[in-house]
């Protein structure tokens, strides 16, 4: 997308609503219409911003909404989002009454949770739904697998709890799809009442282990355009792009020492450019003297330390670069492009974290 800079903006995102609704779309042709989706809008939608992007998911025919906690449940009720909206981390029982009257549903992995959902929701006269979570390789949440027919019966039996679903979730679908199979055997050999929602695929397992979509798909990164099999990379559009600005152009002598710590030393007359960001904004520590950047359609590479607030980069090449210019950080200019899968790679992390740590001093605007 066409950055478009106002003059006060140093660093800033630029989110594509238009392409979290294809990359939704490019889900349901996948899954197909019998099998439910669930986006996953927690941690800011990765970052994306989570209200809009649960606007767009709901407009484009999302299901459910998944969250991370009560928190991030209710600034999604107050902003108007009408489906059911799933709370996937432990929740703690002096939170349980403001989750209730918000109407966002519960995970439950044990008895104990049975009884203090259950209590809560009898004080505030109405019923709680609520998914019951297994542990089949995690070890996060989830009840033990022997537990989890006798835990379904007493949700069933309580007074004022609905069961509404049950869940499981992959450790490594992206990366062993064996170790992949064994949870899922264990977790559908585990019988369930009719009508209660069975889900355990997130994207990688969404796209790898296609006879397990279940009743409903959980997507999050492939939902903001990063692939996790290269086989369904050219199906999405990325929805983020980051960018930053030229404050200053000049040329230095072979030789000159550049950045904290002296890391690196020019080997000949270089051309730099200080740029308006650093890892005050998010962008990785890790990606000094390994990172890349954007300026006029060129690669530039990134010389000496990331520090708080600015990098250097070699801009020898770019004949045209002057202080005002805008730099992209993640995203396309011209011919090249930078994703969040590569940044990552650089960094040595994930595209999650790429998109989760740029910080609140970082500008984002949503365009349709």
């Amino acid at each position: 997308m066409k950055p478009e800079v106002e003059n006060h903006w140093r660093s800033w995102c630029e989110i594509e609503l238009s392409a979290l609704e294809h990359n939704i779309k490019a889900v349901r042709n996948l899954v197909g219409p019998e099998c439910a989706i669930m986006p996953m809008a927690k941690a800011d939608a990765y970052g994306h911003g989570m209200v809009e992007c649960s606007t767009v998911f709901e407009r484009a025919g999302a299901d459910m909404m998944g969250c991370a906690n009560v928190i991030e449940g209710v600034a999604l009720r107050k902003a108007g989002i009408q489906l059911p909206i799933l709370l996937l981390s432990g929740v703690l029982p002096d939170e349980l009454k403001t989750i209730l009257e918000n109407d966002l549903t519960v995970t439950i992995s044990s008895e104990r949770e049975i009884a203090q959902v259950n209590r809560v929701a009898e004080i505030l006269e109405l019923t709680a739904e609520v998914h019951l979570k297994v542990d089949t390789g995690m070890a996060r949440l989830g009840c033990e697998r022997r537990e989890a027919v006798h835990l379904m019966k007493k949700i069933m039996g309580s007074s004022h709890l609905a069961l509404k679903g049950f869940y499981s979730h992959y450790a490594c679908a992206d990366e062993d799809v064996k170790f992949s199979l064994e949870q899922w055997k264990v977790f559908e050999a585990i019988p369930s009442p009719p009508g209660v929602l069975r889900h355990m695929c997130n994207s990688a397992g969404m796209l790898t282990l296609k006879a397990t979509h279940a009743d409903m798909v959980r997507p999050g990164l492939v939902l903001f355009g990063a692939p996790c099999l290269k086989g369904f990379k050219d199906l999405l559009r990325p929805a983020l792009s980051w960018f930053a600005r030229v404050v200053r152009v000049r040329e230095v002598a072979k030789g000159t020492t550049i950045s904290y710590g002296a890391t690196f030393a020019t080997k000949r007359t270089t051309k730099i450019a200080t740029l308006s960001v650093g890892y005050g904004d998010g962008y990785f520590r890790s990606l000094s003297n390994r990172g890349q950047v954007l300026i006029a359609g060129q690669f530039c590479p990134i010389l000496g330390r990331v520090t708080m607030d600015q990098i250097v980069v070699d801009v020898t090449h770019v004949h045209s670069v002057k202080v005002g210019d805008t730099v992209t950080l993640l995203g396309r200019d011209g011919e090249r492009e930078i994703s969040a899968t590569e940044m990552a790679d650089w960094a040595e992390t994930i595209p999650y974290e790429i998109w989760c740590h740029i910080t609140d001093r970082v500008i984002k605007c949503h365009r349709d």
